[in-house]
């Protein structure tokens, strides 16, 4: 199988033939033969055994015994095919006797050294007590992590008489086979294994055998020990990285490990044999060198094309279209359209796990050469033929690797991935310094500089960014000048409204003088796009700064403050914009379809965050109110004028039946004055609009003419129907006899207009009837507006202005009450003044 097609490393030839000379003390298999005390095996439904093991015995293991199973793919299932053994859970298995840990200590310390491993971390749990009869065996298979931290399997053979059976255990090339036949009472064979190495049993040729299974792991909390000494090339790998580092080809080395690992058993304390020494030099180089080191799995996707199968292979009714994914298992691949690499599932020497997410591999950083070439896929997914597309065959590839990049490069690299998981990382370095008594400060100004550098704004920002979080380090951190460096290079640019809680919080840190040279900008930029979050956020940032502008009651900075002048000066851009934002909304709306007061009340506080849910409007009434009430405070009222002039002269965006009262009642809450011209004014926009509209009782209509059937600009001869149909005043049925697609346009033509009727399909005869019935939904919905209405009116007397009340102004005020008396008589209660905004 293998990868090809890969460029690989081909600068790093000296590094490679140092890392290539590592070689570990230690080799991937061992076994051997002991005469030694054995232990006293006592098994639930056999009692204890004696040895050798007998063949009634034998018998009686058998049959407390069950078969064996095997994986297949995702599952576990028995198949003789593939193993033909019994076997007997650990729970049934008791192993004692006062010679024995002697004797099993003495095993795992030839198994340690055998396999390079550190004896005094190495412990063992008993797995499976196996029993195999004439023919027995088991195919080739690699085992799979049972316990945490599992490294290798122990097998050791119990004293029965049988011949055959050798346990073959393979590592790429290599192949070792063991005899495990144990005739003696006090011999014990035994042969232990790294777990990802492919092994098998071949068939008994006679007798039996029985077996003790371990499962082989590293206590991992014990300090990794350390390999064998080779500090001879650590200087030399040192130089290779520091000429590398310098002279900046590629921004990674990454070196293929042998062994395979468990994606959540990958770390420096479970690497195996070479890789745990050749992660020893590196280590040591790395730090001669100014570099980080990392362990990582190597994902790989491949997507290409299947080798052609004729029909034959499956019989002559199967094709490629139903080629099925469970037919792909050993499906091999012709020619390979794309591949992608990335690096995930990151471990730190300290045995930590940084969130650096997913980072792109190029195939110019990877070593060894050749180290693909006989891959194998852990996954294989095919698709079958889809129109003109021919089957799909994608081949998923998991290899575990040391990662090494110069430790000045880490944010760049890991923004390159993602800017959200550098700024997770930076996070992770902050706190660590926090931890050390504000250690590392100046290291720690230096990652968020960067951060803000290398942030991805314009058409570099493919992926979304979570601004709000590198707010909040930086404001965490104290840092005033990254901020305002952040906020003048990416908010500026990419603000979205997310932000906008950690953005006023990071204000203050700028101080008056960086916020005056800010929000201005801000303001003048983004108002017309945002104008509800450009709203909230100077609320927010207002409050946030009152303490610093020596305000009482943290609605706004003090008079005369430093802060009072920023802000005053924000918000008048922001009244004096207002204008031309809502021109220009309106002009984006323009066209589209939709009713004045269709817009659904969706109330915001003034300042907490919305939620995300509900973020998707221009403008609310919240925005409404938090722009005349914080202009108010700051001593704008004749430009909060103004502003609320343009807003009642843009109906389409800011509703008058709907928005205007929502906004007047939260702004009487939040004491805005009722004398101020821009109150008055939307009170009397909100009042006029709803009187002229709903002060009498909406009429039931005499006849069935539909209105809205003239806006049909289609001319064909269904429509020319439907229009007849909809200026009867009698007829309320119409039967349209037409074929599928001509119903569909009909279905649109009453949908898209809102046309009273309602219509089904009469699936009798060919073609079917579309059937058309009028109905009074346009009066229903009339009905619900008007009691609505009401509601809005009972609201706007609950906040009348001053110049509105009894005997001072024009009787809007009696309108309204009228208005409610007849509403209160049409319904059969009153609607008072007490009734809120629902």
């Amino acid at each position: 199988m293998g990868i090809r097609g890969v460029d690989y490393g081909h600068e790093h030839k000296r590094l490679e033939h140092l890392l290539r000379s590592v070689d570990r003390p230690g080799e991937y298999c061992v076994g051997g033969r002991l005469f030694t005390p054995l232990p006293r095996v006592v098994v639930d439904g056999a009692g204890q055994l004696s040895f050798p093991i007998p063949r009634a015995q034998i018998r009686s293991l058998i049959a407390a015994a069950e078969r064996a199973p095997c994986g297949k793919g995702t599952e576990t299932v028995v198949d003789p095919t593939v193993r033909d053994c019994w076997q007997i859970d650990a729970e049934q298995v008791r192993l004692t006797g006062r010679a024995w840990p002697h004797s099993f200590r003495k095993v795992m310390d030839l198994v340690a050294a055998g396999l390079g491993l550190p004896a005094e971390r190495l412990g063992a749990d008993l797995h499976k007590l196996l029993v195999y009869r004439t023919g027995g065996f088991f195919s080739e298979h690699r085992d799979t992590e049972k316990v945490p931290g599992m490294v290798a399997t122990l097998s050791m053979s119990l004293p029965v008489p049988g011949a055959g059976g050798e346990l073959v255990v393979r590592h790429g090339e290599r192949k070792k086979v063991f005899d495990l036949n144990a005739a003696e009472p006090s011999e014990l064979s035994y042969a232990a294994f790294y777990a990802d190495c492919p092994h098998e049993v071949r068939p008994l040729a006679e007798g039996h055998r029985v077996t003790l299974v371990f499962n082989l792991f590293l206590d991992s909390a014990v300090d990794v020990p350390g390999a064998p000494d080779y500090s001879d090339l650590a200087a030399p790998v040192a130089e290779c990285l520091a000429r590398w580092r310098d002279e900046g080809v590629t921004d990674k080395v990454v070196w293929l490990l042998d062994h395979e690992y468990s994606e959540g058993g990958l770390s420096f304390g479970t690497l195996k044999n070479t890789d745990a020494a050749v992660a020893k030099v590196l280590g040591d180089a790395a730090d001669r060198a100014d570099c980080e080191l990392h362990a990582a799995v190597l994902r790989i996707e491949e997507w290409g094309s299947p080798v052609y199968e004729p029909p034959s292979r499956w019989g002559w009714d199967r094709e490629w279209d139903d080629y099925g994914e469970e037919d792909g298992s050993d499906t091999e691949m012709d020619e390979v359209h794309d591949r992608w690499e990335a690096l995930d599932g990151w471990a730190a020497r300290d045995g930590s796990h940084p969130p650096f997410g997913r980072i792109r591999l190029n195939s110019l950083e990877l070593l060894p050469r050749e180290g693909l070439d006989d891959a194998e896929p852990d996954d294989r997914r095919l698709e079958g033929s889809t129109g003109n597309e021919g089957p799909t065959l994608e081949f998923i590839y998991r290899l575990a690797a040391l990662v090494v990049w110069p430790s000045g490069n880490t944010v760049d690299i890991v923004a390159e991935g993602s800017i959200d998981q550098a700024v997770s990382w930076v996070g992770t370095q902050c706190g660590a310094a926090d931890g050390a008594g504000r250690g590392g400060t100046g290291r720690i100004s230096g990652l968020l500089r960067r951060l803000t550098e290398v942030w991805p704004v314009g058409d570099d920002a493919r992926r979304p960014q979570d601004r709000g979080a590198m707010l909040r380090l930086v404001r965490d951190a104290g840092e005033g000048d990254v901020a305002a460096e952040f906020l003048h290079r990416v908010v500026l640019a990419m603000y979205d409204g997310d932000e906008n809680e950690a953005l006023a919080a990071v204000l203050p840190l700028i101080g008056s003088e960086g916020a005056a040279g800010f929000l201005p900008l801000f303001v003048d930029r983004h108002l017309p796009r945002r104008f509800g979050y450009v709203i909230e956020l100077l609320v927010l940032s207002a409050t946030a700064c009152a303490a610093g502008g020596g305000a009482e009651d943290g609605a706004e900075p003090a008079r005369g403050s430093a802060w009072h002048k920023v802000f005053r000066v924000a918000v008048a851009a922001a009244l004096s914009g207002s204008a031309a934002a809502l021109r220009t909304e309106s002009e984006r709306r323009r066209g589209e379809p939709g009713d004045d007061d269709g817009w659904p009340l969706r109330l915001r506080q003034v300042s907490p965050r919305a939620a995300p849910a509900v973020r998707d409007w221009w403008i609310g009434p919240a925005d409404i109110c938090g722009l005349l009430v914080l202009a108010h405070r700051l001593g704008l009222d004749e430009e909060a004028a103004a502003a609320a002039g343009a807003i009642g002269d843009h109906p389409d965006i800011a509703t008058p039946g709907r928005m205007l009262p929502a906004a007047l009642e939260l702004m009487s809450r939040h004491g805005a004055p009722a004398g101020t011209t821009a109150y008055r004014a939307l009170w009397q926009r909100a009042a006029d609009f709803l009187l002229e509209r709903s002060s009498a009782v909406p009429v039931e209509p005499a006849d069935w003419i539909v209105p809205g059937a003239a806006d049909i600009s289609c001319d064909c001869e269904l429509c020319a129907r439907l229009r007849a149909f909809c200026g009867d005043p009698v007829e309320r049925v119409e039967r349209f006899k037409v074929r599928k697609d001509l119903r569909k346009h009909l279905h649109r033509v009453i949908d898209r207009h809102r046309l009273d009727m309602h219509h089904v399909t009469e699936r009798s005869g060919r073609p079917y009837t579309l059937v058309c019935t009028k109905n009074r939904a346009g009066h229903e919905r009339r009905l619900e507006e008007y009691a609505e209405d009401l509601r809005r009116m009972s609201s706007l007397l609950t906040s009348i202005p001053e110049c509105e009340r009894r005997g001072s102004g024009p009787g809007r005020a009696e309108m309204l009450e009228r208005a409610l008396a007849v509403g209160g008589a049409h319904t059969h209660r009153p609607v008072t003044r007490s009734e809120g905004v629902a």
